[in-house]
């Protein structure tokens, strides 16, 4: 009886029972992007374009829309130079971005304005070419960033191919 007293305190002490010193984890969201668009900035110039697709992911709660741009800059009418880079921007628009509140008093008087929003909330990250190859070519896609999972859907990994072959000059 000692030894199992002796045992049980000693996995208390090393955090070994069930739930000691764990954390509670957060709710993970799941979201499957249905969505791709693309954008193409030149300046003629400095023969240079930006190219953007971007894959939109909103949420089932309908709370927040994230979008994931991929961004790629080459010479015009060029695929980009090997070796590359690509930006990965993650983007997080809170429903109450589209009407953030702001109240403005004078003199106790309250003054009417227009509000918009200044900043989002986005990360980045810079790949190589070769690894937005391969991330375009993959299987299943899944993001994690801001406590959310943005999982590309069949569309948006068709359309990420395509834009990964147009940019490596596999397609013209």
């Amino acid at each position: 009886m000692r030894q199992a007293i002796v045992l049980v305190g000693v996995v208390v002490v090393l955090g070994l029972a069930p739930g000691a010193g764990a954390q509670p984890q957060p709710s993970i969201q799941h979201i499957v992007g249905n969505q791709i668009s693309a954008k193409m900035n030149i300046d003629m110039k400095a023969g240079v374009m930006a190219e953007t697709a971007t894959l939109r992911f909103q949420s089932r709660t309908g709370d927040a829309e994230y979008t994931i741009d991929f961004i790629a800059h080459h010479p015009v009418n060029e695929p980009v130079a090997s070796p590359g880079v690509v930006d990965i921007v993650v983007t997080q628009h809170p429903v109450e971005d589209d009407a953030p509140d702001m109240l403005l008093r004078v003199d106790g008087e309250t003054v009417p304005i227009v509000t918009r929003l200044h900043s989002k909330r986005s990360v980045v990250a810079t790949v190589s070419l070769a690894e937005f190859d391969r991330i375009a070519a993959a299987g299943v896609v899944v993001d994690r960033t801001f406590n959310t999972e943005l999982e590309l859907g069949a569309g948006q990994l068709k359309m990420l191919r395509a834009t990964a072959d147009r940019w490596l000059g596999r397609v013209r």
